[in-house]
């Protein structure tokens, strides 16, 4: 028996969907070899418009909707690690220079911003911002400034309800921790 060939909708869609699976994989490796996340929230929902579409597209031929089904679901399932990826962090730009400070309340980490990524420059394990009283466990009324910067560390000054200075050093591409 003869196969049809897939109609230029169905194979325009299912580009698509695996096109958006392979940039939200890269994200995910890339994250978890070199601490470098991509922005892709901006894709979430072109995929799952296009996932829906595709579902109702390829909706009678069964071995195509299996196949959309388990894209969909891994789509959704890389979609959940990204948004849960640092937990629940508060974050701000750092005035004057190119980073921006991830805040939870045991940690914290420096983040600079490229066009279409970001990398963790440093991070720590630290309590300066932690704050039972409030809702999130941390404190939103600091302010961070860059004191000085180094080849291989970042000394910055902290201004909340005390005040504090710190230091941090910067990862090489290749340190995980």
């Amino acid at each position: 028996m003869k196969r049809k060939p897939l109609p230029l909708l169905q194979k325009t869609l299912l580009g698509l969907l695996i096109l958006i699976l392979g940039i939200m994989f890269a994200d995910l490796l890339l994250r978890l070899l070199f601490d470098i996340s991509l922005e892709i929230g901006l894709l979430i929902l072109p995929f799952v418009g296009i996932g829906f579409i595709s579902l109702l597209v390829f909706f009678r031929k069964k071995k195509l909707f299996i196949g959309v089904l388990l894209a969909i679901l891994s789509g959704l399932v890389l979609i959940y690690s990204n948004l849960t990826k640092d937990g629940f962090f508060g974050g701000s730009l750092i005035k004057s220079s190119e980073y921006a400070i991830r805040v939870t309340p045991h940690s914290y980490w420096i983040v600079k911003h490229y066009n279409f990524a970001e990398r963790v420059i440093a991070r720590k394990k630290s309590d300066i911002f932690f704050d039972p009283d409030s809702k999130t466990g941390y404190d939103r009324g600091y302010t961070i400034q860059i004191s000085k910067e180094t080849a291989d560390s970042l000394y910055i000054e902290i201004n909340s309800d005390r005040r504090q200075l710190d230091s941090l050093k910067k990862r090489g591409l290749w340190e995980k921790k």
